[in-house]
């Protein structure tokens, strides 16, 4: 019997096929897609109403798909000073990928919405490459991360979420 509930992927997938969908197609040339896992922790721990905290987020993209043939995996850090909550999150970020072939790629990158679906949160990162191995690219970064469990945002405060990611670089000109 086939269940009437969202699927927990659902934000995410609708993001995507929003962001690659025929009209993205003709903006640009994809340049790369990577698939990992990422962890994203913030300290002091988010909570319901704003406060400053220190951003991190560790991805590792052990499977990519390239215009660049020697470019088949990634790891990206990234490290950021956010005034942000539970709800909200949506601070500027730069992060750094390296690359397998040991070339790298910095990003500067905003968050574009955060949706909630039986306890994964979903939440969509989009900007450029501003510096290194595909400069000038957008980026898009997908992220379906969980336990989304909101008591630690009323007390305590949310320190880190983990899931997978999708990253993905367009070529525009």
């Amino acid at each position: 019997m086939k269940s009437n509930r969202p699927s927990r992927l659902s934000p995410l997938l609708f993001a995507l096929t929003l962001l690659a969908g025929p009209a993205g197609a003709q903006m640009g040339m994809i340049d790369l897609v990577c698939t990992g896992t990422a962890r994203q922790a913030w300290d002091p721990g988010l909570r319901l109403s704003n406060r400053d905290v220190s951003y991190s987020n560790e991805s590792s993209y052990g499977e990519c798909l390239s215009r660049e043939p020697l470019v088949n995996a990634g790891q990206l850090t990234a490290q950021s000073e956010l005034t942000t909550s539970c709800v909200s999150n949506l601070g500027p970020t730069r992060a750094s990928v390296t690359w397998n072939d040991g070339s790298s790629s910095t990003f500067s990158v905003q968050g574009a919405g955060i949706h909630v679906v039986e306890g994964t949160r979903a939440f969509v990162s989009i900007g450029m490459v501003t510096e290194g191995r595909f400069q000038g690219d957008a980026v898009v970064m997908t992220y379906a991360l969980s336990p989304m469990d909101l008591a630690p945002c009323l007390y305590s405060g949310l320190n880190a979420l983990s899931g997978p990611t999708t990253l993905r670089l367009t070529r525009l000109f």
